[in-house]
């Protein structure tokens, strides 16, 4: 961990506590997830996917153009996955016979899939400029 980083640190710190025991209470899921946040605001943070700008230091981390673009094909493709989910689960659960997944479930669904989805394009794309400056 770097000095300088260290107001983000705390205040994603802070945020990492704060949301999930709002959200699960004070259980060990919360515990859980609060680890899981702080791990991924500093992958975020010394990934090398952002520029950094100290001159901010509670939000450093600045986006380019490609990773504008990133995102961009991350929410396209999260949204769309939701909205397909969502639109399909219910006749396919009445079809079936089974429940598979509610509307609000679809949301956290589309919501961790932009996620995933940003984060595999990052990945890909730095796994693909290391082999090309080889």
């Amino acid at each position: 961990m770097k000095k300088e980083f260290l107001p983000y640190y705390i205040s994603r710190l802070i945020l990492s506590i704060v949301f999930p025991i709002l959200v699960w209470g004070f259980t060990w899921i919360a515990s859980l997830m609060a680890i899981v946040f702080f791990g991924l605001f500093l992958l975020y943070l010394h990934s090398g996917w952002f520029s950094i700008d100290l001159s901010t230091p509670l939000y450093p981390l600045r986006v380019d153009s490609h990773g504008k673009e990133v995102q961009r094909k991350a929410l396209i493709f999260a949204v769309t996955f939701s909205l397909l989910l969502y639109t399909f689960a219910a006749p396919l659960s009445n079809f079936i016979g089974i429940p598979l997944i509610s509307g609000h479930a679809a949301l956290s669904v589309g919501i961790i899939t932009y996620f995933l989805a940003q984060s595999s394009l990052f990945i890909k794309t730095q796994v693909q400029g290391h082999f090309s400056n080889q």
